[in-house]
């Protein structure tokens, strides 16, 4: 997908009926709206939106300039207030108040654009962990069985899963809103679109039409911004009770999961259990067993069509759930046991997911996964764990300028369950890295016997030249990412890179 697809104006009346008096409005026509200053062009509308670190009014001259006919700024923002009066002396152009702008811009936007989400079937996946997984996997199964379907989230955006990079991994809501309009006019039927808690809090994805919501799990995340787990999950949760949804798609092997059942009982929820033993007996889709083989995992289902084989390609227990939550959301739209049987049958990992590279030339195999967190760090190494006739090494690292209280749990994790522990920078941002380091040592009982390595690129090249043929060597938290932020420094630095050169070396 290339730049923004051509479309036809509307009038800044029809744009704003409901949320301010027609009387005040200016009878102009709109071409296009912005909320970053730098797209704006001729007849542009501009939404000066309040951000974390900076104030779209303080950007609305450069709009103006740049040919936007309007500016919608918060009425109840006292900050944009006070700039008003300075900034309507100094250049001439429609200032226009709106309660809750922050709320409602993604209901101007879908407006713009014909409302795009009332024609496709919008997916909206949460969790803390699972999200990109569960939203590549479905994309890949509806792609299977010959649905035109597009997805929105960590790895990018576009058709099928050709995806350009995207920064966020839920967009603003004027770039969702362009992208739905997008996949409409190329025809898509289905979007699967990871939905951030930061998303939801910051109402950037209001204005969409969910159709189905999914939830993966809750763990301990994002804390530094939502401030505590309790209002981590009544922010996960608004994507269950905030939207006029077809269907809620939820995993009861969950403390939230189980809390939204009970909620929506009675609207008849598509719940999902990886528990063989204790699943909840109002599961609709539950495993029957898993086999790890080499190629990769086996599953049998029972669901409410009848039982499933899934033979995939895919590593470890959370890829079971991860493909419980598939199944359940084909089973919400409707498809019948063949068309299950057919997208789930071959599912493959995503790049730096679970990626396994094999060893050449001596070298121990190497797994790259995303795992950043406490939670996600323990499955992944559980996983490896089942595919290591040596030793298990770990190289991770814990992000700066972020939550602070999961680094001793995560340390903790990979002392327990890794061999070998080894400590390296993972987008230290403007954190001392000697700090964060610190931290993670705090979580360790024999913190002396982790080997600290800042360098990324050399705690990966030290593992696998030390590793023996039968080790295995993971490689977290940066999983598909393509840089490494230093500073305020964004480095080009991929571990997959890093391991493909390494790997080829030695063959």
């Amino acid at each position: 997908m290339t730049g923004k697809a051509k479309r036809s104006g509307k009038s800044l009346i029809e744009l704003l009926r409901d949320f301010t008096s027609s009387e005040t409005l200016p009878e102009i026509e709109i071409v296009d709206i912005v909320s970053d200053s730098r797209a704006a062009r001729k007849g542009s509308l501009f939404i000066a939106l309040q951000g974390i670190d900076t104030q779209g009014i303080d950007f609305s001259i450069d709009a103006v300039k740049a040919g936007a006919v309007a500016v919608l700024y918060d009425l109840q923002d006292e900050y944009c207030e006070q700039r008003i009066a300075l900034l309507s002396k100094q250049i001439q152009t429609h200032w226009i108040p709106l309660e809750r702008l922050n709320q409602i811009n993604g209901e101007i936007v879908s407006r713009f654009y014909n409302e795009p989400g009332k024609y496709l079937k919008l997916i909206g996946v949460t969790g803390t962990d699972g999200k990109t997984s569960v939203t590549h996997l479905l994309t890949q199964a509806l792609g299977g069985i010959g649905k035109a379907v597009a997805s929105i989230g960590t790895l990018g955006y576009g058709v099928g899963n050709q995806l350009e990079p995207s920064a966020l991994t839920t967009p603003d809501a004027v770039t969702l809103q362009t992208w739905l309009h997008e996949f409409y006019l190329q025809q898509c039927e289905y979007v699967v679109m990871e939905v951030s808690s930061h998303a939801l809090d910051q109402f950037r994805v209001n204005g969409c039409r969910f159709d189905i919501a999914v939830l993966t799990n809750l763990g301990r995340d994002h804390l530094d911004y939502h401030g505590s787990q309790a209002q981590y999950a009544e922010t996960k949760a608004r994507l269950f009770r905030e939207f006029d949804l077809s269907a809620r798609v939820l995993n009861v092997d969950d403390a939230l999961g189980r809390t939204l059942s009970q909620e929506f009982e009675s609207e008849g929820p598509v719940r999902y259990s990886a528990s063989i033993t204790t699943a909840p007996a109002d599961a609709e889709v539950r495993l029957l067993s898993s086999e790890v083989t080499d190629r990769g995992l086996d599953m049998r289902v029972t669901t409410p069509h009848g039982e499933i084989l899934a033979s995939t390609s895919l590593m470890g227990r959370f890829n079971i759930e991860n493909t419980l939550a598939c199944i359940s959301i084909l089973i919400a739209l409707g498809l019948d046991r063949e068309q299950i049987q057919q997208a789930v049958t071959g599912l493959k990992p995503i790049p730096g997911r679970m990626e396994k590279f094999s060893g050449h030339g001596g070298l121990a195999m190497a797994v790259v996964d995303f795992a950043h967190t406490e939670q996600a760090l323990r499955a992944c190494l559980t996983t490896c764990r089942e595919y290591t006739r040596g030793q298990l090494w770990c190289i991770f690292g814990c992000g700066g300028d972020r939550d602070q209280g999961k680094r001793q749990g995560m340390g903790s994790a990979v002392e327990q369950l890794a061999d070998r522990v080894i400590i390296t920078d993972d987008n230290p941002r403007t954190e001392d890295p000697e700090n964060i380091v610190a931290e993670i040592l705090k979580g360790l009982r024999h913190p002396e016997r982790a080997r600290v390595v800042h360098n990324r690129q050399a705690a990966i090249e030290y593992a696998l030249s030390e590793a023996s043929a039968d080790d295995l060597v993971v490689i977290a938290g940066k999983g598909h990412e393509q840089e490494q932020i230093i500073g305020r420094e964004r480095i080009p630095f991929s571990d997959r890179q890093v391991v493909q050169r390494i790997m080829q070396a030695a063959t």
